[in-house]
């Protein structure tokens, strides 16, 4: 697992994928970088970086990235439910239907259109063919 963790801009990376939150951190560690086996940290008062090969004493910041993923996940699914029940039967109803486009396209390959119709749009096929460019 490789993880990265800097301090002054609260975010901690986890095999790539960051997280901005709040928390504590030693005022004069710059960012602290594992790469499974070992690492470093990073000072931001002159101190000179350290080599770690243990990564026990930053384990609770992992633990903290991973409770905060899985708020922000259910926070998100939360929102999504909301969202879902909050939709009015319009709503619901205005959705299951397809696109204007979809339906126009129906109506000309079922020929129902009307010969203007069908005219018109039989000339933007024949001017714009699929695949082309």
């Amino acid at each position: 697992m490789n993880i990265a963790i800097v301090n002054e801009d609260k975010v901690i990376l986890v095999d790539g994928e960051g997280l901005n939150f709040d928390f504590t951190l030693a005022d004069n560690i710059w960012a602290v970088q594992w790469n499974g086996t070992t690492g470093e940290i990073e000072f931001s008062d002159g101190t000179p970086n350290q080599e770690i090969t243990d990564f026990s004493d930053y384990q609770y910041l992992v633990d903290a990235y991973n409770a905060e993923k899985q708020r922000v996940a259910d926070e998100e699914a939360q929102a999504a439910i909301d969202a879902e029940a909050a939709l009015t039967y319009a709503d619901r109803r205005r959705g299951a239907y397809p696109s204007i486009g979809d339906q126009l396209d129906m109506i000309f390959h079922a020929g129902l259109g009307g010969d203007e119709f069908q005219s018109a749009i039989q000339a933007v096929k024949d001017a714009h063919p699929k695949g082309g460019n």
